[in-house]
């Protein structure tokens, strides 16, 4: 996302605190458990995610491209378990060197990024050989699901009304063509989500 939405980052900064109180943290935390060293987490959003770090992480540096979630994020950075370094970048266009993290995290990031596929080349491309890549994202429903029509049919005005957001990315075929080992990423089923963002994957990439 390169345009700003400050309506968007308000509602979402309120759903994003309703489901840390009914169970989404859990995913997060469930998410990140094996990240090590030093962890980029793209999208920080509000920052929810810094309060699931497992101990393992050392370092955080955190991407987002959004001012207004940037200015949100301030307070749960200053209680991060880790130091937390934040920039204003997309995932499109990681400021790291390459081979320069021991661990990423996309959590509700993939659906909403401009290019996919380059996105997912530049979590390859700043990831030590053996990184792992933590995801947390809705995703498309399988091809045989009820919802998948539904899916197809209200994606143009939801990502009108969500910033960017889609309901019919196949995130794990977008990680798969870039080059990771999804074996070890499930799906699943978020049932507190509305019925259009409920399909999940979540897990660890190499």
């Amino acid at each position: 996302m390169r345009d700003t939405h400050p309506i968007f980052a308000a509602v979402f900064t309120g759903v994003a605190a309703i489901g840390e109180r009914t169970g989404y943290g859990r995913r997060r935390a469930e998410a990140l458990a094996d990240a090590r060293g030093r962890l980029l987490v793209v999208g920080l959003g509000p920052g929810h995610d810094l309060a699931h770090l497992p101990t393992g992480v050392t370092e955080v540096v955190a991407v987002e491209p959004e001012p207004s979630m940037r200015a949100r994020s301030a307070r749960r950075i200053s209680r991060a378990p880790a130091p937390t370094w934040l920039v204003g970048a997309t995932a499109e266009e990681l400021p790291l060197r390459s081979s320069s993290v021991d661990a990423a995290l996309v959590a509700l990031v993939l659906c909403s990024v401009s290019d996919p596929a380059m996105a997912a080349a530049e979590l390859r491309r700043v990831l030590r050989p053996g990184g792992t890549l933590h995801v947390l994202e809705h995703v498309h429903a399988s091809p045989d699901s009820w919802l998948r029509p539904w899916q197809d049919r209200l994606d143009p005005l939801w990502s009108r009304l969500a910033a960017g957001c889609h309901l019919t990315r196949d995130t794990r075929q977008i990680l798969l063509t870039a080059g990771f080992d999804t074996t070890q990423l499930r799906d699943t089923t978020v049932r507190l989500a509305p019925a259009v963002v409920a399909p999940h994957l979540i897990g660890t990439a190499r």
